[in-house]
């Protein structure tokens, strides 16, 4: 259970949520230029421990409180003003003792023997923490100026050479219960050691642009359960609290640490945000500031184009089909009819047969419906076989083709005068007919422009 919580702690604080808001009125606050920043400091300090095992720092019994004091050094990089990385290497004296109990337990490893009022261990720690650094002020504002909170939450090892003593109430020396720093079954024979996970608050306090006061708490998860040098089936959670007080001194040329903003602040004063045309977009961002009203926009205020012909769709005569801005949005008759004569490729007939394919049918279809979209033009329909029969057979076989597709274009209500049918056999191939791809593609429909009708 210890290991599936400390691994969901891990996992939980990577996660950063980002809020956003609009006004109608900004005021300038401290501005960061992230390329004329410092991003690296390094500092240290002193603090205080406090163990919540078997034994506690404070709160105890007759023993009273233990104060226990350290050390860190530590050295931060920000990557920007909300996140950064933090390496800290920590000493710390470690001590504690234990509460009044009404109902005392057993301790461990060591034989007969339940925590007693007059116990105690002490000790010292040495660690390293990897932090992630989260800046809680620069969530909601542009930067700090004087005050700046953020969380460093992340995962540590420490080395500790604990030891459980119990006290002579009348004088004598005290007695060495068990040592958990000696051991020779250990690769370090003179400490115990565990990973840990952190979570802590730091309030800082600019005090220069190179100088920064940081008051900081956390609240730390031990993996092992020796920390206090007692060992219990009642207690198998150790926590412990550092509370520290340091400096962090920036490094760099530049005037300010990422997460500040330049003291001086900004002179610019307050803004007004505008937007002409009411379509959501802010003038200093609206590529079109005078779109009409009710016309939709993208992101930078310029009117939506959906088939990116240049015309934007509230000017389209055809939004969905691409076509020059000269005829509106719309496609030209020589755009329709390279799209007839494309789809003319897709008509097949049964083998050595003028009948068509009914798979050729909703080709047909779109041809027709292009054709009504120029009722001036008129269409020639070609004829083309392969070689493999007599030239009279493919002359005679694809006229009958040609024939067949006039007919079906003139029975879906294309007049008769726009069309004609000119079978060409085996004279104009396309390529080659010394193979079979090649024969394949050799016979075809082609539908091509041949004037206009009253010319």
């Amino acid at each position: 259970m210890r290991r599936i919580f400390l691994i969901t702690i891990l996992s939980c604080f990577t996660t950063v949520l980002f809020g956003q808001f609009t006004t109608e009125e900004v005021t300038y606050g401290n501005r960061i230029d992230l390329e004329n920043d410092n991003s690296w400091a390094v500092g240290g300090g002193f603090s205080n421990f406090i163990m919540h095992g078997d034994l506690r720092s404070m709160g105890t019994g007759s023993l009273g409180n233990f104060y226990n004091f350290g050390a860190f050094i530590n050295a931060n990089k920000m990557f920007n003003p909300l996140l950064g990385l933090e390496f800290k290497a920590t000493y710390s004296q470690i001590s504690g003792g234990a509460q009044y109990f009404s109902n005392v337990y057993e301790i461990l490893y060591v034989p007969n023997t339940v925590i007693r009022n007059n116990m105690y261990f002490e000790g010292s720690a040495y660690g390293l923490e990897l932090n992630l650094v989260l800046s809680f002020t620069n969530l909601y504002q542009t930067s700090a100026n004087k005050y700046h909170a953020a969380g460093y939450f992340g995962f540590g090892y420490h080395q500790y050479n604990s030891q459980l003593f119990e006290k002579n109430l009348d004088g004598g020396p005290d007695m060495a219960l068990i040592n958990f720093g000696n051991n020779p079954a250990r690769t370090s024979v003179n400490s115990a050691s565990s990973i840990f996970l952190s979570a802590q608050l730091g309030i800082k306090r600019r005090i220069t642009n190179r100088v920064d006061l940081e008051l900081r708490s956390g609240m730390y998860f031990n993996y092992e359960d020796h920390l206090d040098a007692t060992i219990s089936n009642k207690q198998t959670w150790e926590t412990f609290f550092i509370t520290s007080i340091g400096v962090a001194v920036k490094i760099g040329k530049k005037r300010v640490f990422t997460i500040w903003g330049d003291q001086e602040g900004d002179s610019r004063g307050k803004f007004k945000i505008i937007d002409t045309d009411k379509d959501g977009v802010m003038d200093q961002l609206d590529t079109e500031p005078n779109t009409p009203a009710g016309v939709m926009v993208y992101g930078n205020g310029k009117a939506v184009d959906s088939d990116k012909d240049g015309t934007p769709d509230y000017k389209d005569k055809c939004p969905l089909k691409h076509g020059p801005i000269t005829n509106k949005g719309c496609p030209t008759a020589e755009a329709i009819n390279n799209q007839i004569a494309s789809l003319a490729t897709n008509i097949y007939f049964n083998t050595n047969s003028d009948i068509i394919k009914p798979t050729s049918f909703a080709t047909m279809g779109k041809i027709i419906d292009l054709m009504k979209k120029v009722p001036k033009v008129k269409f020639v329909i070609e004829g083309h076989t392969e070689n493999k029969n007599s030239e009279e057979d493919s002359m005679l076989l694809s006229q009958k083709r040609a024939n067949a597709v006039m007919k079906f274009i003139c029975w879906n209500d294309i007049k008769n005068v726009r069309l004609k049918a000119k079978g060409f056999g085996e004279s104009n191939p396309k390529f080659s007919n010394q193979n079979v791809a090649g024969r394949q593609f050799n016979k075809r429909v082609e539908i091509k422009p041949s004037g206009f009708v009253n010319d």
